[in-house]
């Protein structure tokens, strides 16, 4: 780890923002002053909250005495909520942040179901800025998006935004040919449409900024019931920085190694009881800001699960990471083919029999990918997943993790769904692919062989009936998974967590954090905050709340 100067001088910052992801980006747009406006339009699936937000405006979101709070819990016997939604009035454009207190979050988010495990106010957020998407429907934003050179009353809020990347964050790791799981108009941060975004760019700049684009991967440009290149979405992220004035406060290129609560010794520094250090990757030059608040935003992907079997770490022919998967796989010479496929099968005959088999383990969408990649290559694999887990009652499960990839729309997602049929069909019918559910690995060898004195790289696995089999492979990707890289906090993170004695998990053990501030419930001060994927926010779709939330809690949280 780099060492700290302690001699450094102080920066004084109101909001440091760790991480230049999606989630980081959309906060330090809000922080620049960037406000959402009610427009005072209907939301075409749901009433009740057209109704809640109109007596919202009415009311300026002003507080609510027991009595009213009473009546509200029965919002159809309420009068005023009727009387909203008959009355033909102008009710926007209306700043949202006037109606973000918590007794008013609270109210407007009532009742609101959907994807995010239950985060209210990234329901409601997602509700008025991506109105009846899951219906399958792309209806206009709710929500208008304001500067401060348009309203005065727009503050903007002192902040840096610290990456270790390019603005985007780890969008820019994966593989840009790579379709998003999530669907385009999912992928759009505030103020600035996705598809809007690349109809503008120019034939030069789509040529610069658009290397992966391929017109065939999308079906309509303004369709929002599509997905596109990951190397587009990374392009876009980088673009919006620049295109929305972010940049004056984005540092890209750095890394975070501390974050503490300090105790503050003089009057003008009471309020700055936060330290960040860290240090310039390119220059190797220190930092050091001392804040009032810091959020953390750095995402789940930066460290692979690891198997913590013999040979895992031993041998570079074992990899984790997708982009090395791919470079492996190049430096195999099999060039990609197109025309392999016979009846959505693989024609034996151009297998490369002078290639050992891969091995893949995993049974998530990374593992799909690079199943995709090996066989399109003419490259069998062997494939080791678990198809067995428990469920709560500990019985077992059969279909839980298959259900990984089968929950995917066949009509959108074919060639995961296609993933998940060789899974299921063990690989009977399928060329260049075994499947080997449920066994477990036990280590990874390389020896020569005694007759031809060539190099051999082997697998040892653990059948399901305890038989050990091995085999020779070409190399082996581990896909089982990825956790955050909080080694700048205290224990790694351990103790903020709802599970407090476990490590961050983005699916099993989230920071815990009030689901309407977004700041971390135990940690040793107030200003921690969390947004993103580490509190489970884990579609970009979502991260908006918990931003709004981040604002809401500054603005309305006395100096």
């Amino acid at each position: 780890m780099q060492q700290q100067d302690n001699s450094l001088t102080d920066i004084y910052k109101d909001v440091v923002i760790i991480g230049n992801g999606p989630s980081g980006i959309c906060l330090s747009y809000l922080l620049a002053g960037n406000w959402p406006h009610y427009t005072g339009e209907a939301h075409k699936g749901d009433e009740m909250l057209t109704a809640r937000l109109r007596y919202s405006v009415l009311t300026h979101g002003c507080s609510l005495n027991g009595a009213e709070e009473e009546v509200i819990a029965r919002e159809s016997e309420f009068p005023v909520y009727q009387k909203a939604l008959r009355e033909k009035k102008d009710y926007g454009s209306h700043c949202l942040v006037r109606l973000s207190q918590r007794k008013n979050l609270e109210r407007l988010s009532s009742g609101l179901e959907g994807r995010n495990n239950g985060k209210p106010l990234s329901l409601l957020m997602d509700q008025l800025q991506h109105p009846c998407l899951d219906a399958g429907l792309d209806m206009s934003s709710l929500l208008d998006w304001k500067s401060p050179e348009e309203h005065v009353e727009h503050r903007p809020i002192d902040h840096v935004l610290l990456g270790k990347g390019p603005s985007g964050g780890t969008w820019h790791a994966l593989d840009p040919n790579v379709l998003t799981i999530s669907l385009n108009r999912w992928m759009s941060l505030p103020g600035l449409d996705l598809r809007q975004w690349k109809v503008n760019l120019d034939a030069e700049e789509r040529e610069q900024k658009l290397p992966y684009f391929n017109s065939e991967t999308e079906i309509g440009t303004n369709c929002s019931l599509t997905r596109v290149p990951i190397g587009t979405v990374a392009a876009y992220y980088k673009d919006y920085v620049m295109k929305q004035g972010l940049d004056k406060y984005i540092r890209c290129g750095t890394v975070v190694t501390s974050v503490k609560a300090i105790p503050c010794v003089a009057n003008n520094e009471k309020e700055y009881g936060w330290l960040v250090q860290g240090y310039e990757t390119e220059t190797g030059q220190t930092f050091q800001y001392r804040c009032k608040r810091v959020v953390l935003a750095t995402g789940t992907t930066d460290l692979s699960n690891r198997l913590g079997v013999s040979g895992e770490e031993t041998y570079n022919w074992v990899t984790h990471d997708y982009q090395d998967f791919e470079r492996k796989l190049d430096r195999l010479n099999c060039p990609l083919r197109t025309n392999v496929q016979i009846n959505n099968k693989y024609d034996p005959v151009e297998a490369k029999a002078n290639i050992e088999p891969l091995l893949i383990i995993g049974s998530g969408l990374s593992a799909a990918d690079a199943i995709m990649a090996a066989r399109s290559r003419g490259i069998s694999v062997l494939h080791v997943f678990r198809s067995n887990s428990k469920d709560r009652s500990g019985k077992m499960d059969r279909k839980k993790n298959l259900d990984k990839l089968r929950w995917l729309p066949a009509s959108v997602y074919p060639e995961y769904h296609r993933v998940y049929e060789m899974m299921a069909d063990k690989g009977r019918n399928y060329h260049f692919y075994k499947s080997l559910p449920d066994h477990v690995v036990i280590d990874f060898s390389a020896s020569a062989d005694k007759y031809t004195r060539t190099k051999m790289r082997k697998v040892t696995l653990c059948t399901p009936q305890g038989r050990l089999i091995s085999y020779r492979v070409s190399f082996a990707a581990v896909f089982i998974g990825s956790k955050p890289d909080l080694s700048y906090l205290q224990n790694n993170g351990i103790g903020l967590g709802k599970v407090e004695e476990k490590r961050i998990d983005s699916r099993s053990n989230p920071i815990d954090v009030d689901v309407f501030t977004y700041q971390v419930t135990r940690a040793p001060r107030k200003g921690l905050y969390a947004i993103g994927p580490l509190v489970g926010d884990n579609f970009v779709r979502f991260i908006l709340g918990g931003a709004f939330g981040v604002l809401a809690s500054i603005l309305h949280t006395p100096e």
